[in-house]
């Protein structure tokens, strides 16, 4: 049996590191205690189930209340949470955690390794509807060796487990309160993190106070984080602009220039994989057929969506997931804008008089009605009319996400390969919504999960992402850059490739 020692380090599989362009907590003197941040944001926090949520809002405000076994840092290596320590042996199908002792739950509880056990079983209990299962699916039994011990047992080899426990719905939950009705979940939130919940309103307003039992002495330095809807954008910016708020949690492309340039702000843009995907499910007309999905993307003119959506803030994709930045990245070129070749292709599918269909977008971020509206213009020459069609975000998630046949979805940046293939794309993805259902792609992806041979890595994902092109299960026209803008006085604010982590313990308030 080979023991191997992981604790602190990168791991297998992980990603390159990314440059940030404004880090933000280095060289800016001693810390000031006390203050509340205000935050805008402009997505409603619908849940505080961590186990379920997947909203922007979402990730900030449960960021801020839980913990997981571990986190990833700004380079996207996995970092001591609540587990101080961790190895693996038996060919990464063995890992031991060594838990954090002394930590408390908002109510008082104290954290032990049942809690992590019961969070983890309910997980992968498919009935829980957790997006973590999918990135964790490879765990056959989660043991409590001791009250701060917990050992995984793995089906097969997998040397990216510490990264996928910091996934966004895998922090830890109180057993007592796992246990119960889900439900419960929704509106009241205990956990280990630097703040906890003190008001909630789903439809305006969040506010959060210092947890003083926090486990890292000293920290947080604030004393609250308020988070506050802002459903009209414009009113979002002005505000901001004013001093109302300190930090825009997401500032729209077209405002980010302007808003970076104004005295007293700081604004921050992070090379990240986020990017917006034109879903075409497969297992209904007109986009069973692969010529039609293929005509569509030849339709798409990414460089100039990258002008016209992201005014130049990102870089074309190629209907790759996986983006600049990830360790197996290959190169899979995108296809030349040319529309009377698209035309002919819709032709061969059957549709010589070219295709009408609706293409439903949320009105939240309003990046997805903007690459409607652009693709309707670039794509009317190839045949497609396309009726662009904005309803309300609420609206949307319960009529349109996961059922439609035609929409405009809109994902962050995973940390590995296999969280980017699992997110959406194999058939059991936590997301899954195209219907592609291709079992080699399937096949691809659990092999490469399964090997720690790096080289057979990559020939495994180099081979997934291959088909991904070669199928198009959605149109995947660009990365966007992270873009985020705070007040000069809010120290430590900082963006992160996967807008899942927010280090808000390490913010403070300079203001003279």
């Amino acid at each position: 049996m080979t023991n191997f020692d992981i604790t602190r380090r990168g791991v297998v599989g992980g990603i390159a590191t990314i440059p940030l362009l404004a880090q933000g907590a280095a060289a800016q003197g001693a810390p000031r205690r006390g203050g509340t941040l205000k935050v805008s944001h402009s997505t409603s926090i619908l849940t505080l189930n961590v186990l379920q949520n997947s909203g922007p809002a979402e990730y900030l405000a449960l960021d801020m209340i839980y913990a997981g076994l571990t986190r990833l840092d700004r380079n996207m290596a996995p970092q001591p949470d609540l587990a101080l320590e961790w190895t693996g042996e038996n060919a990464a199908r063995v890992f031991t955690f060594k838990l954090r002792p002394n930590v408390k739950f908002h109510d008082g509880t104290a954290f032990t390794a049942a809690d992590v056990v019961a969070t983890i079983e309910a997980i992968l209990d498919p009935k829980t509807a957790s997006p973590a299962r999918a990135v964790l699916n490879m765990i056959d039994k989660v043991v409590a060796v001791d009250p701060l011990t917990v050992r995984f047992e793995l089906k097969s080899s997998f040397a990216d487990l510490p990264v996928s426990l910091a996934h966004a719905n895998a922090r830890i939950v109180p057993a007592a309160v796992v246990k119960g009705p889900l439900q419960a979940m929704n509106a009241r939130a205990i956990g280990t993190g630097p703040f906890k919940q003190e008001t909630y309103d789903s439809a305006r307003f969040m506010r959060l106070v210092r947890n003083p039992d926090y486990y890292i002495p000293g920290k947080p330095h604030l004393d609250a984080v308020e988070l506050y809807l802002f459903p009209d954008l414009a009113a979002e910016a002005a505000n901001f602009l004013s001093g109302a708020v300190d930090v825009m949690l997401d500032v729209q492309q077209a405002d980010f220039k302007r808003i970076a340039a104004a005295p007293g702000v700081q604004g921050q843009r992070v090379p990240s994989g986020r990017f917006v995907n034109i879903v075409m499910r497969q297992d209904s007309k007109p986009f069973d057929d692969v010529r039609v999905r293929q005509a569509l993307a030849m339709a798409v003119d990414r460089e100039m969506l990258v002008d016209l959506v992201l005014d130049g803030l990102g870089r074309p994709a190629a209907d790759n997931c996986i983006s600049p930045g990830y360790r197996y990245l290959v190169d899979t070129p995108a296809p030349k804008y040319d529309p009377p070749a698209a035309r002919r292709l819709l032709a061969q599918a059957g549709y010589p008089q070219g295709i009408k269909i609706p293409l439903i977008c949320s009105n939240r971020p309003a990046i997805r009605s903007q690459v409607g509206v652009a693709v309707k213009q670039m794509a009317q020459p190839a045949g497609f009319d396309i009726d662009v069609q904005t309803i309300p975000h609420d609206t949307y998630l319960a009529n349109v996400w996961r059922k439609g046949n035609f929409y405009i979805g809109y994902w962050g940046m995973q940390p590995t390969e296999d969280a980017a293939f699992t997110l959406l794309f194999t058939t059991a993805a936590a997301f899954a919504d195209t219907a592609w259902n291709n079992k080699e792609f399937d096949d691809l992806v659990a092999r490469g999960r399964a090997t720690l041979d790096d080289a057979e890595r990559r020939r495994l994902y180099a081979e997934a992402q291959q088909l991904m092109v070669r199928d198009r299960p959605s149109i995947i026209p660009f990365f966007q850059d992270i873009l985020t803008a705070n007040r000069t006085y809010v120290k430590g604010w900082t963006a992160h490739p996967l807008s899942r982590t927010f280090f808000t313990e390490d913010v403070w308030l300079d203001r003279g």
